[in-house]
């Protein structure tokens, strides 16, 4: 396959392209089957492009020698007849024809078609769809992005210095679209090393002849620690495949060092397709030859980012760049979104080309080495966003950095396989520590590593630390070959019967096995094809390393030994002590009830945990706070055990708020908290108990303590809080597991106190919610006389009940006592008869409020005295106890000495009831003197009545004489 890219011919040179025709004529090969004895072989006409059909045939009867007039037909190999109407768009270059007597004739003799098969641009724009598309539930995006990274530390293999391979992501369409930039600081690639490039399948095997190979002089590289020798790129068919997976145009940027030219070549799909459409040569094209940093060719606004890079070559004495456009709208949203993780699998796929053989230690100083120079950054470039640049070397959290800093020992290991294949191994142990495996999880792609059933709450130490994950991931040549792995070897596997170390000590370690290049893997380098198989073949001998050097020695002995030696230096275990006895648990599932020993402390990482000791858990939704009952270890053991897991009961403090016992995985005691913050914790929590009652009357009419309010005052509507110590509002019990039952609820009652006894005259209950957090609307029906408490009652829930845990719920009462009210009306007292014109009497006053209880009037008031045909007034009205209307004198005309009736209508004036009749007989005034006068010399008499208003005329007696018949006397009575 030739190379292919822009049309431009001006100051190009040409590419290599499949032979076309020859000074305008179709070359046409024909064969002559009419009889048995015509020549078996063919003949090659040369049809002048602008001939037809007429002078075709005449050439044809030319060149075979016979006669035009003969009766024969030209067909094609498909029989059909070539006439006037289809020779145009039949006979093509190149093409096959029979001359024949007849269509339909019998061949007589065998004859050879020649066809080109060339391949379809299909098969170089779409390889990577179909090499990555298997990817194991996996985005593929990474692992073709690590093919062109595998180029670049090709490479860079052989630089002195830095060997720098950037990333650059392209997102910023201020710059153009979105475009996917590789770039390395190598030894580049002649304009010829760049052709053999692009010919899909040429690797580096045979370029031979008249390709003149990027990798000259071929050489396999010596023997380096973990095959880290940068020879992974040697197929020519994972760059192509991932740049055409990645987009749909690769622009190759590359100057050879001590060149002064830079040569640049696009394949792009679209030229494919239009060379397709235009007829033209497909795998052909042209190779830019031009001077560094120019970048005039650049015309497309699309890829203006271009200029920027072309302009960074005047800095560089070597270099290729292979820029990918047209790049896939999903993996432009994965590289964004989800940068972290595979920065982190490109990380992981060439963790020892970055790290070195011994890989990430991040507790070892780095020492100064062959590789600490590689640097793979990647950057990302957004509109209005800061760049985001990593460099891999950064990263810490690749599952090789997990694996190697997570364990306490390695164990080395060579194999050599038939041939010349050797695979370096490594076998590390993650140590069980105290309450955990330190097996690391994929923080990314975390394992299903527990069972489904998995109760939380109940912790049986039997659980794999690997789970069901293999033991070996595989490199070649020091890079990560992701999709294969290796479940183990039979002197590393579990034993059937227990062997020098406990079973579990099997699942805590992982490994790596380093091949050289005598393993095939596929060509886009994602899994091994015969690895595993060569591994396990009864030829292949395993020796351990030991300081550098092999040991011959049994390996499946030497493993055993030192698994057991890990076991017994780097896990750490529980001890159990104080035993109590076996039980069974009939509150877990069947298979987990027992048998389960019982003891009263245990000894963990030195510390002493024993039971009625304070403790705290962590991990656990909430978080518990209690004091420990005893410890759980599942088995039937005796006496004092050593023992991994295990679980400890605890009863939940404070013990007034809950009343509860947790049972949980010893691993998920608190060993950092000190005793003193779980007191303070539980402290904290009796101040979450309900302490007090907060009462607001938001409306007005406020209950004031002890207050004395008049009759059918309303008592306004109560907003009511539950407050703890730390006056947080609060509406039912804290605790985890109360559910409604402890629901606080808030009772009111106003009992009355009578010289009989307490009587509840209202009572209600309000539960949380509604306007106010609890409230009870106004009363207003307080309307005896007495004293009072109004008393608000937390009770819980359905119980009613005002105490909880031996401690009484919050309550508050407030006394106060109900008086008469002002007075709304009135009637008369006794008044004192008779009554007298202009006589002064008074007129007592008994008042009542609007219910009927006796009041007194205490503010002033002017009452209106009414009544027909007399004059009334008085002199004053008193306030108080005893409320009279005083000094009421009537004057009017009383013809009668017995006195006449009158309605005496009193008003007073502000009173709902303002006004009540009043009948009197009102009698004459009484006389004031009475005088008698007659004749000269006779007595005068005189009475004061004005006291009494009656009296008796005494005085000395009157003589009369002679009388002997009726006599008048006349008398005179003055009144003064």
């Amino acid at each position: 396959m030739a190379a292919e890219g822009a049309k431009d011919p001006g100051g190009l040179s040409k590419g290599s392209g499949r032979d076309g025709d020859i000074d305008g004529c179709r070359t046409v090969y024909l064969f002559d089957r009419r009889g048995k004895d015509s020549e078996l072989g063919d003949r090659a006409l040369q049809v002048p492009e602008r001939a037809g059909y007429a002078e075709f045939r005449a050439s044809v009867c030319q060149t075979i020698g016979i006669s035009s007039e003969e009766k024969f037909v030209i067909t094609t190999t498909s029989r059909k007849e070539i006439t006037c109407d289809n020779f145009d768009d039949t006979v093509k270059d190149g093409v096959t024809l029979y001359l024949l007597q007849s269509v339909d004739q019998s061949l007589l003799t065998a004859t050879k078609e020649r066809i080109d098969f060339v391949p379809h641009y299909d098969t170089l724009v779409k390889s990577g769809m179909y090499e990555y598309y298997a990817s194991e539930g996996q985005n593929p995006l990474p692992f073709a992005l690590a093919e062109l990274i595998d180029n670049s530390l090709s490479a860079t293999s052989r630089n002195v210095g830095v060997r720098r391979i950037q990333i650059k992501l392209l997102f910023d369409e201020t710059q153009g679209k979105p475009a996917v930039a590789v770039v390395d600081n190598g030894r580049g690639m002649t304009s010829k090393q760049l052709n053999n490039w692009a010919v899909y399948r040429l690797s580096k095997f045979t370029r031979q002849g008249d390709f003149e190979s990027d990798h000259s002089g071929y050489v396999r590289p010596v023997p380096v620690p973990r095959s880290l020798n940068s020879d992974i790129s040697y197929f020519g068919v994972g760059g192509k495949q991932a740049v055409f997976f990645v987009g749909q145009s690769a622009r190759m940027i590359s100057k050879p060092i001590d060149s002064k030219d830079v040569h640049e070549l696009v394949l792009s799909k679209e030229d494919f397709e239009k060379k397709e459409k235009n007829k033209e040569a497909i795998y052909s094209g042209y190779i830019r030859n031009r001077k560094p940093a120019d970048s005039v060719h650049i015309t497309n606004d699309d890829e203006r980012f271009l200029h920027n890079l072309i302009v960074e070559e005047k800095e560089k004495d070597s270099f290729t760049a292979v820029v990918i456009t047209g790049v896939q709208p999903e993996h432009i949203q994965y590289l964004k979104n989800y940068f972290h993780l595979w920065t982190r699998q490109l990380t992981h796929i060439y963790h020892y080309y970055i790290h070195g053989p011994k890989g990430n230690e991040i507790s070892t100083a780095k020492d100064v080495g062959p590789f600490n120079n590689i640097d793979i950054e990647i950057s990302l470039f957004e509109k209005g966003k800061t760049p985001k640049i990593v460099n891999l070397r950064e990263i810490q959290d690749d599952m090789q950095t997990l694996y190697i800093n997570t364990a306490s020992d390695s164990f080395e290991f060579k194999a050599h396989v038939e041939g010349d294949g050797v695979v370096e191994g490594v076998i590390r142990y993650h140590p069980f520590l105290y309450d955990r495996e330190t097996y690391p999880d994929d923080p990314c792609f975390p394992s299903k590593l527990r069972d489904e059933d998995d109760d939380d709450d109940c912790f049986i130490p039997e659980k794999a630390a690997r789970g069901k994950r293999p033991i070996f991931e595989c490199f070649w040549n020091g890079r990560l070959i992701p999709y294969t792995s290796v479940e183990d070897f039979d002197w590393c596997a579990p034993p059937k019967k227990r062997g020098l170390a406990p079973i579990e000590c099997f699942n805590r370690i992982s490994g790596a096995l380093f091949t050289n290049d005598k393993f095939q893997v596929s060509t886009n380098k994602l899994t091994f094809m015969d690895l595993e198989l060569k591994l396990k073949d009864k030829n292949t001998l395993f020796t351990r390393i030991l300081n550098g050097q092999e040991q011959r020695m049994k390996i499946d002995r030497e493993f055993a030994l030192w698994l057991k030696d890990c076991h017994e230096k780097h896990d750490k275990q529980i001890k159990f002590t104080l035993f109590k006895g076996i039980i069974t648990r009939p509150d877990l599932p069947s298979k987990k009830q027992g048998p389960w020993a019982t003891f009263s402390a245990i000894e963990w990482d030195g510390k002493i945990y024993k039971a009625g000791q304070l403790v705290k858990t962590i991990k656990t939704l909430p978080l518990f706070y209690g004091s420990i009952v005893r410890f759980f270890l599942h088995g039937d053991h005796d006496g004092e055990v050593y023992a991994t897991g295990g679980e400890v009961q605890i009863a939940m403090e404070p013990q007034a708020l809950y009343d509860e016992i947790k049972t949980v995985p010893i691993a998920k005691l608190d060993r950092t908290v000190a005793e003193k913050t779980i007191r303070k914790y539980v402290e904290d929590e009796m101040a979450r108990l309900p302490d007090r009652l907060s009462v607001t009357w938001p409306e007005g009419d406020e209950l004031v303590p002890n207050e004395v309010r008049p009759a059918g005052t309303p008592i306004g509507a109560l907003r009511i809080e539950i407050l703890n110590k730390k006056g947080e509002a609060m509406q039912k019990l804290p605790g985890t597991s109360h559910g409604g039952s402890k629901k606080l609820l808030v009772e009111l009652k106003v009992i009355l106190h009578t010289s009989s006894g307490n009587k509840e005259i209202i009572s209600h209950i309000s539960q949380h919610g509604g306007k106010w957090p609890y409230w009870f609307k106004k009363m207003e029906n307080i309307q005896k006389l007495g004293n009072y408490t109004l008393k608000l009652q937390v009770v819980l829930n359905e119980s009613n009940a005002d105490t909880y845990a031996g401690r009484s719920l919050p309550s508050k009462a407030i006394k106060f006592s109900v008086k008469e009210g002002k007075p709304e009306k009135f009637s008369f007292g006794l008044l004192d008869s008779p009554f007298r014109v202009g006589v002064p009497f008074n007129i007592p006053l008994e008042f009542q409020d609007e219910f009927g209880h006796t009041t007194q009037l205490l503010s002033d008031i002017q009452p209106v005295l009414e009544a027909s045909g007399l004059s009334l007034h008085y002199e004053e009205i008193t306030k108080g106890p005893n409320c009279v209307i005083q000094g009421v004198i009537a004057k009017g005309p009383v013809n009668s000495c017995q006195g006449k009736n009158f309605n005496l209508k009193v008003i007073l004036p502000g009173l709902k009831e303002d006004s009540q009749i009043l009948k009197i007989r009102l009698l004459p005034g009484p006389p004031h003197r009475l005088k008698f006068l007659g004749a000269p010399n006779l007595p005068v008499y005189t009475v004061d009545c004005s006291s009494s208003g009656t009296s008796i005329l005494t005085g000395s007696p009157i003589q009369v004489q002679n009388i002997k018949k009726d006599q008048t006397l006349t008398a005179r009575i003055e009144i003064p």
